[in-house]
């Protein structure tokens, strides 16, 4: 029972939530939203340490939150409104990012093991360039 739950076949079978989602995107969406993926987690962790880096070198978000939240009065616990709303967004989103990243990447990497899998040794015959996966190579009839 313990052998079946780890076996290769259970853990590369997509999960219902990517059945719905990664599996029916093309090869070629899979890897751009990857890579725009990626650059949005570089940008999102840039402009928190940014942010981070402006609290620390003496930049008031105190002032900014209360106008922001309260037209200028004050309010209790400004401070650590200013900081802890946007670290709990960045958390957030982040995480989310990280999850779909997460399923892009398994879609990826399930479609290679399949294509490699699937896959046998022709002497002469075209291969598959290594970005894309089989399936999504037209027949050998309408290839030129």
């Amino acid at each position: 029972m313990l052998a079946d739950r780890l076996s290769p076949e259970r853990i590369r079978r997509a999960t219902f939530i990517e059945r719905l989602t990664v599996r029916r995107l093309p090869w070629e969406w899979l890897e751009r939203l990857n890579r725009y993926g990626a650059l949005l987690g570089k940008i999102a962790t840039v402009v928190w340490v940014a942010f981070c880096a402006s609290i620390v070198l003496g930049v008031d978000w105190k002032e900014t939150v209360e106008a922001a939240v309260n037209s200028g009065k004050p309010v209790k616990g400004a401070v650590g409104l200013a900081f802890i709303v946007p670290t709990l967004v960045f958390v957030g989103l982040r995480s989310g990012l990280g999850y779909c990243r997460w399923r892009i990447q398994r879609e990826l990497w399930r479609r290679d093991v399949e294509r490699l899998s699937s896959r046998a040794p022709a002497t002469g015959a075209r291969a598959a360039p290594s970005s894309v996966p089989a399936e999504e190579l037209p027949p050998r009839a309408a290839r030129p």
